[in-house]
């Protein structure tokens, strides 16, 4: 039995591995081979002193060379027998951070004076936790419903993101494809929800693997550029789950080896999020009443359903999806398949059949779509008799029965780029609209950009419309710009410049002519506890005045905080004690710690990794900070915990007293709160490292025991000096 060093190809394997020698040939434990990556399969072990071992040379692609001065073996390994380094490109998923209990409300005020005074608000309201979310919304003022106030919408919501589940209890929207509808309705929802994982690539994507015969660095590039970079083991390796953009392209394979020696590999792909990986599957279950006049009436549901949908990754080219809905009055059932055929682009078939008030009808509707780096296309047909019925039809006014749209555009690189959009509608009452448009836009240089656009409308009953224009941007900064625009029907003019995302000022003036005859003015500022909006306008010889308010409330904890609308999710960001620290998410500036050292981020996103920092040079020199940077991932609507941990020492020196007023002498003992004990020094200094209010200071003199309690703490100097202190029964620092 011998420990030798490790090496595999030339990679020395950390650390020493026992080995045993017998007959001149080395044995190994198979699970140190399993550490070296190497893939063995012995057919036989030999027990020697209670481990089994493999006989090395029994293995064919393997050879070995003992250098006993260094002591160490020198494996080489064929590249089958080398583990396949299963690599992810996609981001590793972190598990949502703890939530606070946290209640908001949300408020988008309007207050209008034109002819008369109006005045509306929208109001949102809502408690969340790791439990969920339990939220409802209303309409308050003269726009609202009967009586001034109307409610929209009241629901719970909770999510699995490891099952990827969402249920939805009360007011929510059915799930819906290309070819059925999607309705407001109240009741239950169950389903699959991918948007709880967002860095999930849930459509087949293709793998790309090579071999490395010395550790290598590992390129992606998708029509050349980067996305993708990581270092790999000698052997094979594979990568899977690389973020592509739907369509076609070109991935480019670049392996690099420590010699500087590069290799590249180019292949092309077609990828479609219409389809699911293999294996994957998606689904939803409805049950309830459709919501109807909503927005007008509080409580308006009829017509009880249920209705589910299904779909389901066949092979990396097809994916199934079906749909079926049950009500009293409407009974329909469809099914489709989506397909990717590479050299072409990708295709899809529908069908289903309905049973109604009207009778039985059916549906089908074909697409077909290509998208590539310079050009696309896109053509779907869909055709429905007059009887085909599906929830949320109420009249032939909304039952489309010919459905015809295509659309086609290219990228001619400094030449600009051109597309056409073509759409044929028509309805069961025979309405019929068609919709023809092009467009034609261009840079120039770093002065501007050029489009020209034309449009043609017919419906039927009314003039065939025809418009022609062309527009040119003026970039004024990175957030201000002009714009002009002429057509057939009016002049315009605008310059513009939005509010800086960590809060500021901004404005907007606009000025047409022609058809509609229009000025307005608009001020707008951004803050950490809201927005506002204030816009003056003359529209065809009336003017009217308009200010818009919007923003929310937070209560967490112990606090209430004006915050601007709390919308996908909300930090609560907690620096102990220490006030006015610059608070950065994703190195952006955007606001900076209360008096109590808190802080509220409005604007996160749900389930993905929020990166949140403070700036190192606010935090008191004498404080331990182990990490500036804090990575969260916060529920929907939730209140996600910031907490970065400071301890600030307080280091001080004190000067103490006997009762009489005299120095303590050097040498006494000195027992501090904190459980430390320390030595008075000359002239009756102590040292303190972390002095805290309300520490007692304890220690014996020959009148007797004393004792002192710390008050509050001197700020400012680096290392203060307090006192002296006089003993006394409760003394306490001034």
């Amino acid at each position: 039995m011998i420990f030798l060093a490790v090496t595999v190809n030339g990679v020395p394997k950390d650390g020493q591995y026992l080995l045993a020698r017998r007959h001149g040939e080395f044995l190994a434990r198979p699970p140190d081979l399993a550490r070296w990556g190497i893939r063995a399969h012995p057919t036989a072990t030999t027990a020697i002193e209670n481990d089994n071992f493999v006989d090395l040379a029994t293995i064919p692609g393997i050879t070995l060379q003992f250098d006993a001065g260094r002591e160490l073996i020198a494996m080489t390994v064929s590249d089958e027998l080398l583990d396949l380094h299963k690599i992810s490109a996609s981001t590793a998923r972190m598990n949502p951070t703890e939530s606070a209990l946290a209640a908001f409300l949300n408020y988008d005020l309007s207050v209008q004076y034109a002819d008369k005074a109006q005045a509306s608000v929208f109001l949102e309201a809502g408690v969340s936790g790791n439990w969920g979310l339990l939220a409802t919304t209303m309409a308050v003022g003269q726009q609202a419903g009967s009586g001034g106030v109307t409610r929209l919408d009241t629901y719970f919501l909770r999510d699995d993101p490891d099952a990827l589940i969402r249920l939805v209890v009360g007011d929510t929207v059915s799930d819906s494809n290309e070819w059925t509808r999607q309705i407001r309705f109240g009741g239950v929802r169950l389903g699959t929800e991918f948007g709880l994982q967002p860095n999930l690539i849930t459509f087949p994507t293709p793998a790309f693997a090579g071999r490395t015969a010395i550790p290598s660095n590992v390129e992606l590039l998708v029509n050349n550029a980067q996305r993708f970079q990581t270092d790999v083991a000698e052997g094979p390796f594979s990568i899977s789950q690389v973020p592509l953009v739907s369509g076609a392209g070109e991935v480019t394979l670049v392996v690099r080896d420590a010699l500087g020696v590069e290799r590249r590999v180019t292949s092309s792909y077609y990828v479609s999020s219409r389809l699911l990986s293999p294996g994957r599957s998606a689904w939803s279950f409805e049950a309830g009443g459709e919501r109807v006049d909503y927005g007008i009436k509080d409580f308006s549901y009829r017509n009880p359903f249920m209705s589910g949908s299904y779909r389901s990754g066949i092979t990396d080219w097809l994916t199934l999806e079906s749909r079926a809905e049950l009500s009293g009055d409407v009974q329909m059932a469809g099914a489709g398949a989506n397909i990717v055929w590479s050299p072409i682009g990708e295709f899809g078939i529908a069908a289903a059949a309905s049973r109604g008030s009207n009778g039985d009808g059916t549906l089908y509707r074909v697409f077909f779509n290509r998208i590539t780096p310079r050009w696309n296309i896109a053509v779907s047909y869909q055709h429905a008799s007059r009887t085909f019925d599906q929830l949320g039809i109420y009249s032939d006014a909304e039952r489309i029965t010919h459905q015809l749209q295509a659309s086609a555009g290219t990228s001619l690189g400094r030449w600009g780029n051109f597309g056409v959009v073509y759409t044929d509608l028509e309805y069961a009452d025979r309405t019929r609209t068609r919709l023809t448009s092009a467009n034609y836009s261009i840079g120039i240089g770093d002065r501007g950009y050029l489009s020209l656009f034309a449009l043609r409308s017919a419906v039927t009953g009314d003039r065939i419309d025809t418009t022609l224009g062309a527009g040119f941007t003026i970039p004024f900064g990175s957030r201000s710009s002009g714009y002009i625009q002429a057509d057939s029907h009016n002049a315009l003019a605008e310059i513009h410049k939005t509010p800086p995302t960590d809060g500021g000022w901004g404005y907007r003036f606009t000025a047409s002519t022609g058809e509609s005859d229009r000025q307005q003015a608009e001020l707008d500022w951004r803050g950490n506890q809201g927005e506002v909006s204030v816009e003056a306008a003359r529209i065809d010889g009336s003017s009217g005045v308009r200010m818009l308010a919007s923003g929310g409330l937070l209560a967490t904890g112990d606090r209430v905080y004006a915050t601007r609308r709390v919308e996908d999710a909300v930090g609560v960001v907690d620096v102990p004690d220490l006030p006015d620290v610059r608070i950065y998410q994703e190195n952006r500036l955007v606001a900076r710690t209360d008096g109590q050292g808190r802080a509220i981020i409005p604007d996160l996103r749900a389930y993905e990794n929020n990166r949140l920092a403070i700036a190192p040079g606010d935090v008191p020199i004498d404080a331990q900070m182990p990490d500036d940077t804090l990575m969260i991932v916060p529920r929907y609507r939730g209140a996600a915990k910031a907490h970065f941990a400071i301890e600030q020492d307080h280091a001080v020196t004190i000067v103490l007293q006997t009762s009489d007023g005299a120095l303590v002498d050097a040498g006494i003992v000195v027992r501090l709160g904190t459980g430390e004990t320390t030595f008075t020094g000359y002239g009756g200094e102590i040292f303190v490292r972390k002095a805290r209010i309300g520490m007692s200071i304890e220690f014996d003199t020959q009148q007797g025991p004393c004792r002192i309690v710390l008050g509050a703490l001197p700020t400012g100097d680096v290392l203060p000096r307090i006192g002296p202190l006089r003993c006394g029964a409760a003394a306490s620092t001034p």
